[in-house]
């Protein structure tokens, strides 16, 4: 058992000094000349009952002050999830991912969807959407809880779906439109590419104003290579853009070099999301206070009824 509200505990102090004023009242006393001879009279049931009073009022007094308190007897708490984050996914499918070397004989594509893979399994609260780009977006799979439909269909990405180009702006619109009507507690895109915006469609500025008026974040990952070449421009990102676009929806940018750098950052979009959403403690209790609270008003309310019938002092 504990209090919820301990601190008014302190008010059973005053349960002293009313007791020492009680117990140290006397009534007035006449000294009667003729009566001196029973100061040794045997002293009454009355008398002996009304000593007890003080007790009563003290303890009516404790019991308030304890109800006052909320005990609480039987708590159990728990960590109830909230709401799981809305995620779309949009994943560059261009031909540089495909065929560009990511780690030891795989290319980025390959290497990439591992790690998507292991991130939407991670994500058991969340729906999941995924969008793929290129020169123009697609909306492969809505949002879900089905895990092992959107794993089966992120295995299976491959470039050519598209015509080639980097549609960045188009891959933002297009995740947005995915879960703009979401009422989600926290909707996030993560946009994935290795490459910079060239197609002639919405531009990447005005896909980041419109996900920072739906007041959607929107993370941005830049696959680089770890080494690259002077005049490699096929996959050199725009990393300011990138930068840009997270910052005006409130989330980050990242960079990654190798499937090892990608799994952290995907790690780290995870955590960030977990801590803005939370969780919500959850407890199971009884009350006990309205039951003290009664119990002493019934003893203070039969105190006050005694000192005034029974065992007054004096007869009506």
């Amino acid at each position: 058992m504990h209090f919820a509200d301990p601190w008014l505990l302190l008010l059973a102090l005053l349960a002293v000094p009313l007791a020492i004023a009680r117990w140290r009242r006397t009534a007035p006393v006449i000294a009667v000349p003729f009566a001196l001879g029973l100061d040794n009279a045997a002293v009454g049931w009355r008398v002996r009952a009304r000593r007890l009073l003080p007790v009563l009022r003290i303890l009516a007094i404790l019991l308030l002050v304890a109800g006052l308190a909320r005990p609480r007897l039987g708590e159990a708490e728990a960590l109830v999830p909230a709401e799981g984050v809305d995620i779309a996914l949009a994943v560059d499918v261009s031909s540089s991912m495909a065929s560009s070397p990511f780690s030891a004989g795989r290319s980025r594509l390959d290497s990439v969807k591992d790690v998507i893979r292991d991130f939407v399994a991670s994500r058991e609260n969340d729906r999941i959407g995924l969008v793929v780009f290129q020169r123009e977006a697609l909306p492969l799979v809505p949002l879900t809880l089905d895990r092992d439909a959107l794993d089966t269909i992120i295995a299976g990405l491959g470039p050519d779906l598209l015509p080639e180009g980097t549609g960045i702006g188009v891959g933002i619109a297009s995740a947005l439109s995915m879960i703009e009507e979401s009422s989600a507690s926290s909707r996030i895109v993560i946009l994935l590419t290795d490459g910079r915006h060239n197609a002639d469609s919405i531009s990447p500025v005005e896909a980041a104003e419109i996900a920072a008026a739906l007041r959607i974040r929107v993370y941005t990952i830049g696959v680089v290579q770890e080494d690259r070449p002077t005049g490699f421009s096929m996959t050199t990102i725009d990393a300011e853009l990138l930068t840009f676009i997270a910052e005006l929806t409130g989330a980050r940018y990242f960079e990654a070099s190798t499937p090892e750098d990608l799994a952290q950052v995907y790690d780290e979009i995870a955590s960030l999301e977990t801590s803005r959403v939370g969780g919500e403690s959850f407890a199971r209790h009884s009350e006990l206070g309205l039951w003290l609270v009664a119990a002493g008003a019934v003893i203070l309310l039969g105190e006050l009824a005694l000192g005034r019938t029974w065992l007054r002092r004096t007869p009506a």
